[in-house]
């Protein structure tokens, strides 16, 4: 099973990228006034975070503790090719240009009544960060930014776990009501996080 949830947490239409590097500064700054919420994922705490405002777009994340040593979540958390498994829509998944630390991939999705065809452009740091954006004229502008670091074992023994933070950022093209869009990001990365955490567990028996 995939575990590339997060790529794919935003609708739009066919989609383009670019060659140059993917700025996330503003993911990595204070947000403006977050709205911060803790959810129990299953049997875990997941920590959502938002803000909205008119020059910044809409900004959205989570934050939780996988249950594995970072290079194991590293290599979940890169399997793109079999999104479908995760992300409810997921049509088909072509990887359209690949280099050892760069990617380009299309996702055919069906959106309600919309089928959609999205081209993401993804930037490895491994095993710490992964960068990833689409640009599209008929929706605007997203990137997101996954960081990975990993929690030593409290005591000698005891596994080591690895916090992973989901940040996104996405500015529309056209009016779309923003308390409906963070509600469907919320659903979304909440149900995406359930599945990788559950991957998680499968991969530790």
């Amino acid at each position: 099973m995939t575990r590339a949830w997060l790529i794919l947490c935003v609708v739009g239409m066919s989609g383009s990228v670019a060659a140059a590097s993917i700025d996330t500064a503003l993911l990595e700054q204070p947000w403006p006034k977050p709205w911060v919420h803790e959810y129990e994922v299953g049997r875990y705490p997941v920590r959502w975070r938002q803000s909205a405002g008119a020059p910044q777009g809409v900004l959205a994340g989570v934050r939780f503790e996988a249950p594995l040593a970072r290079e194991a979540v590293w290599g979940l958390t890169t399997e793109y090719t079999d999104v479908g498994r995760m992300v409810p829509g997921v049509r088909a998944i072509r990887i359209l240009q690949e280099g050892p630390n760069r990617k380009v991939i299309q996702v055919e999705v069906k959106v309600l009544w919309k089928e959609l065809r999205l081209s993401f452009e993804i930037e490895q740091d491994p095993p710490r960060a992964i960068r990833f954006r689409l640009v599209n004229a008929g929706l605007g502008e997203f990137r997101g930014l996954v960081t990975l670091e990993e929690r030593p074992a409290a005591h000698p023994g005891q596994s080591t776990g690895t916090v992973v933070e989901l940040s996104m950022w996405l500015k529309t093209e056209r009016p779309i009501p923003v308390k409906l869009l963070l509600l469907v990001e919320r659903m979304s990365l909440l149900q995406g996080t359930r599945r990788f955490l559950e991957a998680c567990d499968a991969q530790r028996r």
